[in-house]
């Protein structure tokens, strides 16, 4: 199958873009004029240049984006670009939300089969709430919304992974060094989680490429529900180095949180730990039921969180990253 592929420079999007070349599709990854295409090189695939909202801009803007050629002749996209970090929930919407709904318009436009969204957990929301809490999740669910009101024939199927970690992450790997000096700092809460390793999120991107269209967005994450206390504990085991657990409440993160964003306002950049996402990792329930997606895509996650930490790990270590 032709596939035009967004966020393939990423950490995510990177496997998916490997997953699809292996699998025998003709790929076609978008990206920026400031990309870092490392984790493409060496793939037979083909760039263009695609942006649906280019860092550093602020507020909505009207722009000329080569959207239609990037899609010419494809027959299927799948939309794994997003921005996870923003300064404003303006920017979350731009990129996020009305980025999705010009790619996928022009996709029906030009007579693409199928559409692939790669949305979040946080479209949904934590458990027990009645929507997205965050403007990252507020963003991801109006992204679906676009796309669910798109009239015509274009076929469409989103996946919400939870928490995705494996190699490439940049985001635990904080945890991950603080681990090989004895010392891991996660939140007090009892509140529990369902990780999903990259390689089990990326089978699952595979199948929905070709599986029957489900009505509905599928969750993705592993089946075992963690504490952090333990995630912890096989986070330790997969440094190879007993650590010393420090537990820290709500509030010690939402602080970290806002001095990380009092910090990037002064560089001008992104926060590594904003407020949102210092409420979510310390204080909500993230799971969910995955048996809808087992029978939608014929699927199921085969990577523990302990052999998920391990490969992670190993991975850390070779790229001289830990």
């Amino acid at each position: 199958m032709r596939i035009l592929l967004t966020g393939g420079t990423g950490f995510l999007g990177s496997h998916i873009a490997e997953a699809l070349v292996a699998g025998g599709h003709e790929l076609r990854c978008s990206v920026r004029k400031a990309s870092d295409t490392r984790w493409l090189d060496g793939l037979e695939i083909e760039i263009v240049e695609l942006d649906l909202g280019s860092p550093g801009d602020s507020g909505p803007r009207r722009r000329s984006h080569p959207v239609p050629t990037a899609i010419e002749g494809m027959e299927c996209v799948v939309h794994c670009g997003a921005l996870t970090r923003a300064p404003d929930e303006a920017r979350f919407v731009e990129v996020n939300a009305d980025g999705t709904r010009a790619l996928a318009q022009a996709a029906a436009d030009a007579g693409v089969g199928r559409f692939v969204l790669i949305s979040s957990l946080a479209a949904r929301g934590p458990d027990g709430a009645a929507g997205p809490i965050s403007p990252y999740g507020r963003s991801k669910a109006l992204a679906e919304s676009y796309l669910a009101e798109l009239d015509g024939d274009l076929e469409k199927v989103v996946l919400r992974p939870a928490g995705v970690y494996g190699p490439r992450d940049s985001d635990l790997l904080p945890l991950f060094r603080m681990a090989t000096r004895g010392v891991i700092v996660v939140p007090s809460s009892r509140a529990e989680l369902q990780p999903v390793y990259v390689a089990d999120v990326v089978t699952a991107v595979v199948a929905a490429v070709s599986a029957v269209p489900p009505p509905h967005p599928l969750p993705i994450a592993h089946g075992a529900r963690h504490t952090w206390a333990e995630l912890a504990a096989a986070l330790s085991g997969a440094v190879g180095r007993a650590a010393r657990v420090i537990r820290l409440p709500s509030a010690a993160f939402w602080t970290a949180g806002l001095l990380s964003e009092l910090g990037a306002l002064v560089t001008h950049g992104s926060p590594a730990m904003d407020r949102r996402r210092a409420r979510d990792l310390s204080h909500h329930r993230w799971t969910c039921d995955i048996e809808v997606t087992r029978a939608a895509l014929d699927w199921s996650p085969v990577v523990d969180i302990r052999g998920g930490l391990e490969r992670t790990a190993e991975w850390y270590r070779e790229a001289g990253w830990l």
